[in-house]
């Protein structure tokens, strides 16, 4: 088993009306269109996943639902903490998933993820890891691999991260 860890951030959300809680902004229109551009160039590689675990946010749900149909039969958890959390939260969730689950998403906000690429990945192909350092824009994907090791065993630098997806507007 190689597993593969798939980090997307929301796509971009409106903040059209201030009095709208922040868990429950929606998606705006170039977010859609960014979103639809992700899940195309996921498609045209055929990366599917096992699971994905999505934070309860609005704007996060809606990006998760714009990939969906490209992304196979894949099991969704929605994870309260991917809201809230921080990288060592997210660590801990990975750490917890079973050995069947090869390749895994998360779909959730930044920081977090800019931090967990980072703390995860050793070595990067190409300028992946200096794109990924400048920025976690939203709408970009990180996916690193971590080799045969499985979930429980992931700790700092053990992953290579293979590529960073930012889709144009």
């Amino acid at each position: 088993m190689t597993a593969a860890l798939y980090l997307v951030r929301h796509a971009k959300s409106s903040w059209a009306d201030i009095t709208v809680d922040d868990h429950d902004r929606p998606l705006r229109n170039r977010g859609r269109r960014r979103a639809a551009g992700l899940a195309s160039w996921l498609e045209e590689r055929s990366l599917g996943c096992d699971l994905v675990l999505c934070s309860t946010a609005l704007r996060t749900r809606e990006t998760l639902d714009i990939l969906l149909p490209v992304l196979g039969n894949t099991e969704i958890r929605y994870e309260e903490g991917l809201y809230h959390g921080d990288a060592r939260h997210l660590v801990s969730l990975l750490r917890r998933t079973p050995s069947s689950m090869e390749r895994v998403m998360v779909v959730g906000h930044d920081p977090v993820l800019q931090m967990t690429a980072q703390y995860l990945a050793a070595t990067a192909t190409g300028d992946a890891m200096d794109r990924l350092d400048r920025k976690f824009p939203t709408s970009a994907l990180a996916m690193l691999t971590f080799g045969s090791a499985g979930w429980t065993a992931l700790r700092q630098h053990m992953g290579h991260l293979e590529f960073f997806f930012i889709p144009p507007d």
